[in-house]
């Protein structure tokens, strides 16, 4: 995994630890493959075994294959998964969210309703919102810290649709603005606009996040074994009361 396919300066050296993409394993299909750790590994490495997959999506509560609006967009743009900031993909995950429960059948020309796509940051590519228009996703704009380093590579051929995967970075990725709007698109549109700003919102999902919470110390580990001790004695002893 040593070829590069991006332009870009000072390439990040650095992936999560192997304990930590432990955590990522249910978030993708019985079976797949995941490259052990290595600091030597770049977030632009590409080859015609291993894809790159950042950190970013499994966090907020994506798993893979992606939905069919995520996967749309990186088809059409033909964008690596890693170089999508992580704007880009608390965004989709919203829109997946409004798709799954409030029925609006988002696709690629509504998207381009509400979004350009700009790079930054060294091909990497993000959403802004339309010019004199108001936010269509609300809080997708964090303060991210150190995500460029956290990344972690599969092996293409134990997941879905693996090989048919870009295998090296798109230094121009396509313009939304081409997309062509029907009829549909601007009732889609409109509905969307209808709905309460907080169905608008980024929320994070609590179902992958669980995964991430830390282990107990020692001490409070101790005090589950005693109760536990405690309990297994007082179940005993009314045992043979009873008896």
């Amino acid at each position: 995994m040593n070829s590069r396919s991006s332009p870009a300066k000072n390439p990040e050296h650095s992936s999560p630890l192997k304990s930590q993409v432990d955590n990522f394993r249910s978030c993708f299909p019985d079976g797949t493959i995941f490259c052990p750790f290595d600091s030597s590994t770049k977030s632009d490495s590409v080859s015609d075994v291993w894809i790159t997959f950042p950190v970013a999506p499994f966090q907020i509560g994506f798993t893979y294959p992606y939905p069919v609006l995520t996967q749309g967009f990186f088809t059409l743009t033909d964008l690596c998964y890693i170089q999508a900031m992580p704007l880009v993909w608390r965004v989709l995950y919203t829109l997946e969210h409004i798709i799954e429960q409030e029925g609006i059948d988002i696709g690629m020309s509504e998207l381009s309703q509400h979004y350009n796509l700009v790079s930054h940051c060294s091909y990497r590519y993000l959403f802004k919102s339309k010019p004199q228009k108001p936010l269509p996703i609300l809080k997708t704009t964090k303060n991210d810290t150190n995500w460029r380093n956290q990344f972690f590579f599969v092996r293409r051929d134990s997941i879905p649709n693996g090989n048919q995967l870009p295998k090296k970075w798109n230094i121009d990725a396509m313009s939304l603005s081409h997309i062509q709007k029907s009829p549909a698109t601007e009732e889609r549109v409109e509905a969307f606009w209808k709905l309460d700003p907080t169905i608008r919102t980024f929320l994070k999902s609590q179902r992958i996040q669980k995964k991430f919470h830390p282990p107990p110390t020692p001490k409070s580990f101790r005090i589950v074994i005693a109760l536990t001790c405690v309990v297994h004695l007082v179940y005993t002893y009314l045992s043979i009361v009873i008896a």
